[in-house]
């Protein structure tokens, strides 16, 4: 009869991770003598080996309380949107006496995102959870749920039976296409994401889908030929701003979906000896740091903020409250010097 493997001990944990026992122990008791590399070392070697503390240890866990934070997201970091969030996250930890540590689970497929939820669930070595622009199934709303770990969303799932803290992209697509329209353009582009995406990314359909409604309103739909996409790549973006601005005819005015996609159309346009705003029109949005040092105009959705927000709901929820979150602003346009009318004439 084959015998039964035996679970992993803390001694094979600190010998995947290369530390001693001590220091081992030292993570499972959320100790704040040990460095953040380290502590990640040691986490990734509990969740590889499937290492569950012992009654003792879990005791002493209780005794002390963990204070970790954990923030879930898709592994898309090229999205700066994300560490302008995270930043607000970490700001809002200052607000605090207590020593919350912040723990970064990366997810690569929606398979991989349940296998996530499942082990943060089943381990509790976090305190809550900031889920970033990621909905939850019915069966992982209710895993979280009876796992007692408070959650709160980043992102734009809204109307869902759970809190989702983000601006609204309709919205502020909304003033992108009619700021265009009041400068007088009518043949304007519209570059973004593609659809196509496994983790059910919302923002690229909703920002395309109300840019366009707005201009159809207008009278002035958007026409095919000015209509790209493209992943979320500075690269990808601007091939696809130079594969619109050879065209017979150009557009006079662009509508990117985020500023690094702007960005990269107006590194397009000059590199064909086009200027803007002259010759065209260039609008982004999330008004990233960037974005005010290249004096890009853009729409803003706070997203600093929206960390912030998230963070301090999710602490209270952590510490008893009932965690109602407190209103972000409306997105707001911030003109600067990549738009003008297309009448005026340049200086």
């Amino acid at each position: 009869m084959p015998m039964t493997p035996s679970p992993p001990t803390i001694r094979d944990v600190a010998k995947r991770a290369q530390v001693g026992v001590a220091t081992v122990s030292r993570v499972l008791n959320n100790s704040p003598n040990v460095t953040a590399a380290t502590r990640a070392i040691v986490l990734q070697a509990i969740e590889e080996l499937g290492f569950r503390p012992n009654a003792v240890a879990r005791q002493l866990t209780r005794k002390t309380r963990l204070h970790n934070i954990g923030v879930i997201t898709q592994l898309f970091l090229s999205y700066r949107s994300f560490a302008h969030r995270l930043r607000g996250v970490q700001l809002a930890l200052s607000e605090y006496a207590d020593k919350y540590e912040l723990v970064l689970y990366t997810v690569g497929s929606l398979d991989h995102y349940a296998e996530r939820l499942s082990y943060i669930a089943k381990n509790r070595l976090i305190e809550g959870l900031l889920i970033v622009d990621l909905d939850l199934t019915a069966e992982q709303h209710k895993l979280l749920t009876q796992s007692g770990i408070p959650f709160v969303g980043i992102n734009h799932f809204h109307g869902r039976d759970w809190t989702c803290i983000g601006a609204d992209n309709r919205s502020g697509a909304h003033l992108a296409a009619q700021h265009l329209l009041e400068l007088g353009h009518s043949r304007i582009a519209y570059l973004g994401d593609a659809f196509i995406d496994s983790y059910h990314f919302i923002t690229g359909r909703e920002r395309f889908e109300s840019f366009g409604q707005t201009l159809a309103e207008a009278g002035r739909p958007l026409e095919e030929r000015f209509i790209r996409f493209c992943s979320h790549d500075y690269d990808e973006a601007y091939q696809a701003a130079r594969d619109l601005l050879t065209q017979p005819v150009k557009p006079t005015a662009l509508f990117a979906m985020s500023d690094m996609q702007a960005l990269a159309s107006i590194d397009a346009a000059r590199g064909l000896g086009l200027r803007v705003p002259d010759d065209i029109s260039v609008i982004g949005y999330d008004d990233l740091e960037i974005a005010y040092h290249a004096g890009l105009t853009t729409v803003r959705q706070h997203l600093e903020l929206n960390g912030s927000v998230a963070l301090r709901c999710l602490i209270d929820r952590i510490r008893g409250g009932n965690g109602a979150p407190e209103p972000l602003p409306a997105p707001e346009l911030v003109v600067r010097q990549t738009t003008r009318r297309i009448e005026d004439t340049p200086s």
